[in-house]
């Protein structure tokens, strides 16, 4: 398991993490507050990775949405295409291979 979050060039450790306002996850966004009054602003598919690493229930019931089978391609082509690429040296190229084929929810403008 990750034991960071990304919040635009910050990674926070999680274990730093002692609350997180997702009340405006529909829209993309995710404010996480640590070390004692510390605030980062996480956006698009940051904010999301965000919640699923924290406590991914906490998306149950949102209004978040993905299109059927979104997540076929990315799991049955992208990563086994990505384990290929790292073993012929392109693991930026596979990293970003990942990042583009994750699925958005539908209706999120995800930067």
């Amino acid at each position: 398991m990750k034991s960071f979050v990304k919040a635009g060039d910050q990674l926070i450790p999680i274990s730093a993490i002692e609350r997180a306002d997702i009340s405006c996850v529909e829209n993309g966004v995710v404010h996480v507050f640590y070390e004692g009054g510390k605030q980062a602003r996480m956006e698009g598919f940051d904010a999301l990775e965000a919640v699923m690493l924290l406590n991914l229930s906490a998306l149950e019931g949102r209004r978040l949405r993905w299109i059927k089978n979104a997540w076929a391609f990315h799991n049955l082509v992208a990563h086994p295409l990505m384990q290929l690429m790292v073993s012929c040296g392109w693991k930026k190229r596979a990293i970003w291979l990942h990042d583009v084929t994750v699925p958005k929810p539908v209706g999120l403008l995800i930067k």
